[in-house]
């Protein structure tokens, strides 16, 4: 029965709707895509990291054909990225370099795409837990937008829902590592400290179905992929917002975090419901917005979704763990905003958008996964069938709020045609 497969409808939809998300939306309309293309180029010129700010950068003058991209003195945003975040969409700028602008611009795009079409499809495949949830949350009209983007976060999300996956099918379907799953592990470690959010799951480690040293190997794995991910840090320019005050929140987290305390919890309280809207979908440049109905009906879907499709296989240990990480996460993000993004008068931590959820969202799933069965599995089974159309009708939404938003010349004369 094809509800046993939600990686093909996952590969169905995110085709279809992801081509359309892609063409809807003009160049620079993703959160940060301008400087992500900076950085894109960068990587596709084989400058790896930045001590400097990066000039003279050959890739920039095949976009100049068609579009404009005006390489800034200073550093941008996400100066400091490493290349293994935009290794594919490179790719993509210098496969199109023979015609430049934007024919290299748009097949960056692609291969970001397809890179996160097939790792997202391909976890939803090995996972043995949450199959369905991961169908929802990658379809999210915010996960797909990223997803189709020159942006980090496409390769950054697509990796982190594999490395989960791959955890969770070593956790629950394996009675004990073989040597390729070790030598998978620690490699899949060392590729985590080079990107965003992907390093977290390696808390999970101490979970694996390992009979001798499993905490010296889960020790070993995490002392690896922290100490790699502060390493290239430390050799980077870091970015700090204009309007910031780094060194004032450098010293008051040594001699007084409670200040930062107060501001982390004031954030979380309340731009709350404004996370879950950005993990949800806000579109364009944070200014393309759905009707709140459909940011409430979406979040109510995907909490009933815990009990209504149980995982019966969580322990308590794995929930609680998920809990401490997940705001370990949190935490160490508002922490990095703090610093870097934060005026010194404001009255909370500033910088966080709900979009930089998506890469954690399996840690949700553990932490509020149901052991118990409240509906059988007929129910169960129509559940899933709405799920699929729900989110169809979701991206439908989507694109035609997209479609509204910035390209309303050619929707107007066809709507009064037809009116």
């Amino acid at each position: 029965m094809w509800i046993k497969k939600p990686e093909f409808i996952f590969l169905i939809f995110a085709i279809i709707f992801g081509i359309i998300f892609m063409i809807v939306t003009p160049p620079y309309k993703v959160p940060d895509e301008s400087s992500h293309l900076l950085r894109a180029c960068e990587v596709a010129d084989g400058i790896l990291y930045n001590r400097t700010p990066a000039q003279n950068v050959e890739c920039d003058k095949y976009i100049q054909k068609n579009l404009s991209l005006i390489r800034p003195d200073e550093v941008y945003q996400v100066t400091g990225y490493p290349p293994l975040l935009y290794a594919f969409s490179s790719l993509g700028l210098n496969a199109g370099k023979p015609l430049g602008g934007t024919v290299m611009f748009y097949l960056g795009r692609i291969f970001n795409f397809l890179v996160w079409t097939a790792l997202i499809a391909f976890a939803i495949r090995i996972t043995p837990v949450f199959k369905w949830l991961f169908f929802f949350t990658a379809l999210l009209p915010m996960s797909l937008y990223e997803g189709m983007s020159l942006s980090a976060d496409s390769f950054n999300n697509a990796f982190a829902f594999l490395f989960f996956a791959y955890i969770f099918k070593l956790i629950f379907e394996k009675k004990e590592l073989e040597r390729q799953d070790y030598a998978l592990l620690v490699s899949l470690s060392v590729l985590s400290a080079f990107t965003k959010g992907g390093i977290y799951p390696v808390f999970l480690f101490f979970f694996l179905p390992v009979k001798k040293h499993k905490y010296l190997f889960a020790l070993s794995c995490l002392g690896l992929a922290f100490g790699l991910m502060f390493w290239w840090a430390a050799i980077n320019l870091p970015f700090y917002n204009p309007l910031g005050a780094p060194e004032y929140h450098k010293y008051m987290l040594m001699h007084n975090p409670l200040e930062f305390i107060v501001l982390y919890v004031k954030a979380l309280v309340y731009n709350c419901f404004y996370y879950i809207r950005g993990c949800i979908g806000i579109l364009g440049l944070l200014d393309v917005r759905f009707a709140m109905p459909v940011y409430i009906i979406t979040a109510m879907v995907f909490f009933t979704s815990f009990f209504v499709l149980p995982e019966k296989k969580i322990t308590n240990p794995q929930r609680i763990m998920s809990i401490v990480v997940f705001f370990m996460f949190l935490t160490m993000l508002h922490c990095v905003l703090y610093i870097t993004w934060t005026p010194q008068d404001s009255y909370k931590v500033i910088g966080f958008q709900g979009r930089y959820l998506i890469s954690a969202l399996p840690f949700v799933f553990i932490i509020l996964a149901q052991n118990r069965s409240y509906f059988g599995e007929k129910f169960q089974n129509y559940y899933k069938i709405f799920l699929v159309v729900f989110i169809f009708l979701l991206l439908m939404y989507a694109s035609w709020v997209l479609v509204m938003t910035y390209h309303t010349r050619w929707v107007n004369p066809i709507l009064y045609y037809f009116s």
